[in-house]
């Protein structure tokens, strides 16, 4: 069985959403972090490998450690840097396990359910290959990166993620790739927050 380490990419600092948007309520009273931990926390189990750990930055109130109690926290003290900034952050984590594969989830994209993350790590697991979500007509995470990708996901910067790396990957024929409609939710500003609880009644 390989080694997949979880990491949930929570540290920005949402300036399009006007403050933090991971504790906003998106199902009934429960926070778009709470919503993202409970969905993976099935994930992990059901694929049997260790729960998820969380990237944590801009945002630390007391809500949020409350949110990530009974998780691991990284918490990244470059989160001004942008997105790069906790992709290396997990990166080394990973490396830090030596872990055989590094699924990547960031924690606002509410519509995600626990199947689509399986379909990933089934497909990794089917023949050990780079594996990405596919949505609006371009691959992207969620995606479980090898151990191989992490030097490529360290030299990332800038307010930029892993969609290079991925893209390299599709080029040449090593990538397995998940059609994920549902992938191309996530939470950005108040209004996305809005759409999201009008379309979900």
């Amino acid at each position: 069985m390989p080694k997949i380490v979880t990491v949930i990419l929570a540290a920005g600092a949402s300036r399009r959403f006007n403050g933090a948007k991971i504790v906003a309520k998106v199902q009934g009273e429960q926070s778009l972090l709470a919503h993202c931990l409970q969905t993976l926390d099935s994930v992990t189990q059901a694929a049997g490998i260790d729960p998820a750990v969380v990237v944590l930055g801009a945002h630390q109130t007391d809500d949020v450690l409350a949110i990530t109690a009974q998780h691991q926290r990284l918490i990244n003290d470059q989160w001004q840097q942008g997105l790069s900034s906790s992709v290396k952050l997990a990166g080394r984590y990973a490396q830090h396990q030596q872990a055989d594969a590094l699924l990547m989830v960031l924690a606002d994209q509410v519509a995600l359910q626990s199947h689509d993350y399986l379909q990933l790590i089934q497909a990794y697991m089917h023949n050990n290959l780079t594996s990405s979500a596919f949505y609006r007509q371009s691959v992207g995470v969620p995606a479980i990166f090898l151990a191989k990708d992490i030097n490529a996901l360290l030299s990332i910067d800038g307010d930029k993620g892993a969609k290079s790396i991925l893209k390299q990957h599709d080029k040449n024929n090593s990538l397995n790739i998940i059609h994920m409609e549902q992938a191309q939710f996530d939470i950005d500003t108040p209004a996305d927050l809005a759409r999201w609880l009008t379309n979900k009644e």
